[in-house]
């Protein structure tokens, strides 16, 4: 009789741990994906499937995990998917995996409490799967928030560093386009590889430049490539001069992060605050127990 409940507890864990690994492990990288990063919109080819994988798998992908994203309405994070280099179908596809594996893990544990001869009520373990299910369903949703936010903070202080070395550039009498190349070969961080990927998909499309950078700016919502794609932009079509308008902007945007850098300590110091005054307390009693234990039990 115990034994149907620990072979369902055992096959639902393998099926979320199964999803939850196809989700996380990356795909071996081929040629559709190269060009896709230069052409976001390129469509994605039926015929062709990643190495290693069945064509079962590809078909799941390409009509379960759609509909699942179009159900859910995940695209409304695209932005944030863009920042982390993340498709909709892989945060619907860890989403499930995290679901199953919260409902998985309640079954688990009935079915040890009933392999030990306890009887737990029926209703306790389906509770509790539905509500740790949930919970884990919605934690791929906080880990992307959070981790936008970090890749959008480190691409806002590249874009102040790039800010400058255009600066430097146009100084050396370098063209508007020849300006943006050469600044961007110099860093080798991830940020300036997407700087470098949006410049080179505006030149192999046979647009400006700085086109390149407003794409940028509106697909991560980085306001601040787009100030310097509206600068360069004045440069190109009509010749300003621009040096003492990018130091100027780039002295704004260091002071504008050394302000919210500042603003962030502050409030992780002031977080501190209640748990220095615990062990505070703490240590005042351990120091003070001997001497009530003496008044009082003497």
């Amino acid at each position: 009789m115990t034994l149907w409940p620990v072979l369902l507890a055992g096959a639902l864990v393998g099926v979320g741990v199964t999803v939850v690994v196809a989700g996380l492990v990356p795909a071996a990288p081929n040629l559709h994906a190269a060009l896709a990063r230069l052409d976001p919109h390129a469509a994605p080819t039926p015929a062709t499937f990643p190495v290693g994988e069945s064509r079962v798998a590809g078909a799941l992908k390409r009509r379960a995990l759609p509909q699942l994203v179009e159900s859910l309405g995940l695209r409304r994070y695209a932005t944030d998917l863009r920042m982390v280099d993340q498709t909709a179908e892989a945060l619907a596809a860890r989403k499930v995996g995290f679901g199953l594996l919260g409902v998985a893990f309640p079954a688990i544990l009935a079915g040890a409490a009933a392999a030990m001869g306890l009887r737990p009520p029926a209703a306790l373990p389906v509770a509790f799967a539905v509500m740790l299910g949930g919970a884990l369903f919605v934690v791929p949703d906080v880990d992307l928030r959070r981790r936008a936010v970090t890749a959008r903070a480190d691409l806002r202080h590249a874009a102040c560093v790039y800010l400058e070395l255009v600066a430097l550039e146009r100084a050396a009498d370098a063209g508007t386009t020849e300006a943006l190349d050469r600044a961007a070969a110099i860093g080798t961080t991830r940020e300036f590889q997407r700087i470098r990927d949006a410049l080179l998909r505006a030149e192999v499309t046979g647009r400006p430049s700085w086109q390149g950078l407003t794409d940028l700016a509106d697909s991560t919502g980085v306001a601040e490539l787009g100030d310097l794609a509206d600068i360069m932009r004045l440069s190109g079509h009509d010749g300003a001069a621009v040096y003492a308008t990018l130091r100027a902007r780039a002295a704004s945007l260091r002071t504008q992060l050394l302000t919210a850098t500042t603003a962030k300590a502050n409030a992780a110091s002031e977080h501190m605050v209640v748990p220095v005054a615990l062990l505070g307390v703490a240590f005042m009693a351990l120091i003070a127990y001997p001497a009530f234990a003496r008044i009082l039990f003497s």
